[in-house]
């Protein structure tokens, strides 16, 4: 079967859209539309179902994807052993990430490992802590950093425990205090990231009892510190997400403290490629030092 094809409607099932596609790929909609009609004729049966603004998977489409994007994979590691071979170590490496990872870790990490492997490439999307988990199981990326999240299939490699801290508006009652207790967040108006039964906040208030007044409910951390800052509600952010960030807004140590364990995710130390091997040494020696 025609990897080129695969890649394609991996990028397909990834955009919902065949001109999106094209334009990330180089191809023209038309050249995108018969390389799946031939690869639909390949397999059998319809792959793509047209919508008003785009295409969906079939059923049949959505049983194919793991194993295509697996395929896809050791298909690149195979092409960087044999590069790594001949000396010329080439290759990409697809990341997943924490926006606050995204920020405060990896230009730091990628400058230092491009100074010796210059030709070494990278894909980086970045996601919460459901999305991380689903897509290295799936093979949609080679490495995830995020939170450790128990009873998941991947392998878990930790290297930093990130402070939370209660976050309030600097005119906020709370902000006279030095430290806040979880307690105190009950029935308080409160923002929060969008529930997921993994999402460290959530697990937190859980594990206490404590249940706040939920008034806003956000897509993402920075949203959630924007809304504090406008006095709307308190919140409970890491420290990743406050560094380096100055506002309308004071940050306080939890009492009891409250951590999350910021590491790096793979689907198998069995299966890496040569390239990613010696990144995740690279930011192992960054984040350990």
């Amino acid at each position: 079967m025609d990897l080129k094809k695969l890649t394609v409607f991996l990028t397909v099932a990834d955009y919902g859209n065949f001109t999106k596609a094209g334009e990330d790929l180089g191809y023209t909609q038309s050249g995108i539309t018969q390389m799946m009609k031939s690869l639909e004729q390949e397999v059998g049966f319809p792959l793509f179902i047209k919508r008003h603004h785009g295409v969906t998977l079939t059923n049949e489409g959505k049983a194919l994807l793991p194993a295509i994007r697996n395929l896809l994979s050791a298909s690149e590691s195979l092409k960087q052993e044999i590069s790594f071979m001949k000396g010329a170590k080439k290759g990409t490496i697809k990341i997943g990430s924490y926006i606050s990872c995204a920020i405060h870790w990896l230009p730091e990490i990628i400058n230092n490992f491009q100074k010796e492997y210059p030709e070494i490439l990278f894909d980086i999307i970045e996601g919460d802590e459901r999305d991380l988990a689903d897509w290295v199981e799936n093979h949609k990326v080679d490495i995830g950093f995020t939170s450790y999240q128990p009873n998941q299939n991947y392998k878990f490699i930790p290297v930093f425990d990130d402070s939370m801290y209660a976050v309030m508006h600097k005119e906020h009652p709370f902000a006279q205090y030095d430290e806040i207790p979880i307690e105190w967040y009950e029935n308080t108006p409160f923002v929060v990231s969008e529930y997921t039964y993994v999402n460290e906040v959530h697990r937190l208030l859980k594990k206490y009892k404590v249940k706040p007044d939920i008034k806003y409910t956000m897509s993402n951390d920075f949203s959630i510190l924007s809304m504090v800052e406008h006095n709307l509600g308190i919140s409970i952010l890491p420290g990743m997400i406050l560094r380096g960030r100055t506002g309308n807004f004071e940050a306080r140590p939890l009492k009891p403290r409250a951590y999350r364990r910021l590491g790096m995710a793979i689907s198998s130390s069995d299966e890496l490629s040569p390239a990613l091997k010696i990144f995740i040494k690279y930011a192992q020696d960054y984040l350990l030092d």
